[in-house]
């Protein structure tokens, strides 16, 4: 009796020990999966007729929040003229109405010096501003330059509370993302678009009608989910994940670069095809400075420089490198808001105690606060990436109502029901070199593009219209 009371114990034991391995197996596998995967930051180039973009963007993502307003110029980001700021309340809309009037007032001013310029002004006959514009924009300049500033003065809202919020929703998803990606056989730098659209929300849906994670609209998404009044899978993480990989690769297979494919999320294949002939090159740079197309607006030539914003932002936490981040005073700002030669001036307004502040008038331009981060240096050696474990612990910002956990995939869909064994990533390389390009009449197949979670360009000339075979949303 002795005996068998003995065996049985240990055999309970070695039950219990084994069912303790399986389920850390199942806990951890997509952490290991994770770590065998790497990064190939060679497949999307900085260049640098970029860089300005890519800075400015960077700035909007982690220097200037929602109570900072930035006037900039529309095609120069690196020309900064002014930044407002509201404080005492954390409002987006609001925080638009308390600064409008200084806008308006500034937009007017700098309007008016650069005007003054082009008419042949001496900057010092102008003040310290008219001074501070001309070196700027490295003047002596052409007055037909100069004249065209004068009407392209852009107000870009801060977002980095927006970018603070999205960081902490993406330590839940970005584990399940980066192995669907690796399971598609697109780069795992992928994984940053969802801050672009949608601040890694998957509830998020914008004027536009797109909706989800990864911001598909109706047509396009039905070529992949499903989509009914009962059952809407563009908010299912795991399936427009799927999806998403799927349609950018698609866009890889038309246009044979990755960047394009990113650019061609927002704009369409065919719009980027479009592009490419117009110039006579397939250079990311050269499409987007040189090509002028009127459905070729602010949003898309800022695309891929926010992606890069968003993918050194992103970077970080999927390598287990970053910390929160964290709140930066206005001294640090007035610093850094310098992409040009001097610091650019900073207007405080505070909030007034009792008061209302009627809306801005409807034949006003909006105030642009489009979507979008610590800084990480993206070398051209592939990265290891670190297990999901190892991701950094961002604590919730303040008040924010936040979707905790993401749903378990259905039985078709499932990352842990059986375990896939993911190579050492043998297979990403062959995405260095681009495919050959089909034929037109299996171009036009592709699906359309999703877009970005908020405006980016309230111009309606800019506003992109459907491609033939692209469905797009402005």
């Amino acid at each position: 009796m002795h005996i068998h009371h003995s065996c049985s114990t240990q055999l309970l034991l070695i039950r219990r020990l084994l069912l303790a391995v399986v389920l850390l197996f199942a806990a951890l596998w997509p952490a290991t999966a994770i770590a065998n995967m790497a990064l190939s930051p060679a497949l999307f180039p900085k260049p640098a007729q970029l860089d300005a973009q890519v800075q400015f963007w960077k700035q909007i993502y982690t220097d200037f929040g929602v109570g900072d307003f930035v006037l900039h110029d529309r095609e120069n980001l690196g020309v900064i003229y002014h930044v407002v700021h509201v404080g005492g309340t954390t409002n987006q809309a609001r925080a638009e109405q308390l600064a409008k009037p200084d806008i308006d007032r500034l937009r007017q001013k700098y309007g008016d010096i650069l005007t003054r310029l082009a008419q042949g002004a001496a900057p010092e006959t102008l003040g310290p501003d008219g001074i501070a514009v001309a070196q700027l924009w490295g003047c002596p300049c052409q007055a037909e330059a100069l004249q065209r500033a004068a009407g392209n003065i852009r107000v870009q809202q801060g977002l980095r509370e927006r970018v603070a919020e999205g960081l902490y929703r993406a330590k839940t998803l970005l584990p399940r993302i980066v192995i669907i990606l690796h399971q598609h056989q697109v780069p795992l730098e992928l994984a940053a678009l969802p801050l672009v659209e949608s601040s890694f929300n998957p509830e998020a849906r914008s004027k536009a009608g797109a909706v989800g994670l990864w911001q598909f609209i109706r047509s396009t998404g039905k070529k992949y989910l499903t989509i009914t009044r009962k059952r809407d899978d563009r908010r299912d993480p795991i399936r427009a994940t799927e999806a998403a990989a799927h349609l950018l690769r698609n866009n890889y297979a038309v246009l044979g670069s990755w960047p394009l494919a990113i650019v061609a999320y927002n704009h369409g294949h065919a719009g980027i095809q479009t592009a490419s002939a117009t110039v006579g090159s397939n250079a990311i740079e050269d499409i987007v400075t040189r090509y002028n197309g009127s459905r070729f607006g602010f949003a898309s030539k800022n695309f891929y420089p926010e992606f890069l914003a968003a993918l050194e932002v992103v970077h970080p936490f999927i390598a287990g490198q970053a910390s929160p981040l964290e709140t930066k005073g206005r001294g640090q700002k007035l610093q850094q808001a310098s992409i040009p030669v001097q610091p650019s001036p900073i207007s405080t307004i505070e909030r007034p105690a009792q008061s209302t502040v009627p809306a801005p008038a409807e034949a006003e331009p909006a105030i642009e606060a489009p979507p979008a981060p610590a800084e990480a240096s993206l070398t051209e050696q592939s990265v290891a990436v670190a297990p999901a474990a190892a991701l950094p612990d961002v604590p919730p910002p303040p008040g924010l109502p936040m979707w905790n956990s993401a749903p378990t995939p259905p039985a078709e869909a499932s990352l842990t029901a059986q375990p896939v064994a993911v190579a050492p990533d043998p297979a990403l390389p062959e995405l260095l070199a681009p495919p050959t390009l089909p034929s037109s009449e299996s171009a036009t197949e592709a699906p359309p593009a999703s877009q970005d979670i908020l405006p980016q360009d309230p111009s309606p000339s800019e506003v992109p219209q459907p491609d033939a075979s692209d469905a797009l949303v402005p």
